[in-house]
């Protein structure tokens, strides 16, 4: 079990363009992201950035784009919580931490943004 979990979370319209770039960069699930965007179609996507020790994780409910990074954490952990997510129906902070609760069994730190 973890002491602490960080996460930090982005919000951007699915109409823009500029945010989608630069958020969406890291992603490589490229043919899914795609999909949530030009169809509207709710989804979920997750890459894990080795090198960093980051998990990204992406949402959409047609209309917003939800991007979670998760910071100091292994490629397991990045797919238990990625499991988790796959139980989630409305998509918020306070769902993405419980499902990231249920597969790390941590407490969450804030960004410097404060808590979220």
């Amino acid at each position: 079990m973890r002491d602490t979990l960080k996460i930090y979370l982005s919000k951007w319209h699915v109409d823009d363009t500029a945010a989608a770039r630069s958020l969406l960069f890291p992603v490589q699930d490229t043919a899914n992201l795609a999909k949530m965007v030009s169809g509207r179609q709710p989804g979920f996507s997750y890459v894990y950035e080795e090198e960093s020790r980051i998990g990204r994780f992406i949402a959409c409910d047609g209309a917003t784009m939800l991007g979670f990074n998760v910071v100091g954490v292994t490629r397991q952990e990045v797919a238990s919580i990625a499991d988790e997510c796959k139980r989630i129906a409305l998509w918020d902070i306070n769902e993405f931490r419980k499902a990231a609760d249920r597969a790390l069994g941590t407490s969450h730190a804030s960004g410097p943004e404060g808590p979220l």
